[in-house]
C-alpha cells in the first residue's frame, strides 16, 4: 500500500516539477523576447541620432539582436576610421560572433522547455499507469506543452529578427560611424 502512495506522489512531483521548470523558462524568455518591428524602430532611431545611446540600449536586452548590434558597436569604435568599407569589415564579424552566443542561449532555454515537457508528460503517464485520477496531470502536461510551443515560436522569431537586423540595421550602424554620428572616447 505504501508503495502506491510513493508512485502517486512521484507522479504529482513530476508534473509540478515540469510546470516549475517551464515557469523558469517562460520568465527567462519574457525577459529577452522582443517584437522586431518596434525594437527595429527604436534601434534605428537610436542609430540615427546617437550611436552612444544605441550602445546603452543594446545592453538593456541581452539574448536578442540588440546584443549583436552592441558587439558591432564596440568593434566600430575600435575601427577609428570613417571609411565605410573598413567599418563594415569590422562590425560584421562582431555581429556574427555574437549570434553564436545568442543561439546557444536560446538552445539552452528550449532544452529546458523540452525537459519540462518530458517531466510533465512523464507525470501524466505515471498517473495513468498506476490508475490514479490523471486529470490534474494531463492539464499540467497540456499547459507545459503549449508553453513549450510558445518558447519555440519565440526562438524562431528571435532567429529571424537577428537575420533581419543584420540586413537592415547593421548597414545603418556602419553609416553612422562613417558619417561621424558617434562621440569617440579619448
Amino acid at each position: 500500500m505504501y508503495h502506491g502512495h510513493v508512485k502517486v506522489f512521484l507522479s504529482y512531483a513530476l508534473a509540478v516539477g515540469g510546470l516549475g521548470l517551464m515557469i523558469y523558462v517562460i520568465t527567462a524568455v519574457v525577459a529577452i523576447n522582443l517584437t522586431y518591428p518596434g525594437a527595429r524602430l527604436a534601434m534605428l532611431n537610436a542609430l540615427r541620432t546617437s550611436v552612444n545611446h544605441a550602445d546603452h540600449l543594446c545592453r538593456a536586452v541581452p539574448g536578442t539582436f540588440f546584443e549583436a548590434i552592441g558587439a558591432a558597436i564596440k568593434l566600430g569604435y575600435m575601427a577609428a576610421t570613417n571609411d565605410i568599407n573598413i567599418i563594415a569589415q569590422t562590425t560584421k564579424p562582431g555581429f556574427d560572433a555574437t549570434i553564436t552566443m545568442i543561439t546557444l542561449k536560446w538552445k539552452s532555454l528550449f532544452g529546458h522547455a523540452k525537459k519540462a515537457v518530458m517531466l510533465s508528460v512523464g507525470g501524466a503517464a505515471l498517473a495513468i499507469s498506476i490508475h490514479t485520477m490523471p486529470a490534474v496531470h494531463i492539464v499540467l502536461a497540456v499547459v507545459v506543452l503549449g508553453a513549450a510551443i510558445w518558447v519555440f515560436i519565440a526562438k524562431m522569431e528571435t532567429e529571424r529578427s537577428i537575420l533581419r537586423a543584420r540586413a537592415e540595421l547593421l548597414p545603418e550602424l556602419d553609416r553612422a560611424f562613417a558619417e561621424g554620428r558617434v562621440q569617440r572616447a579619448g
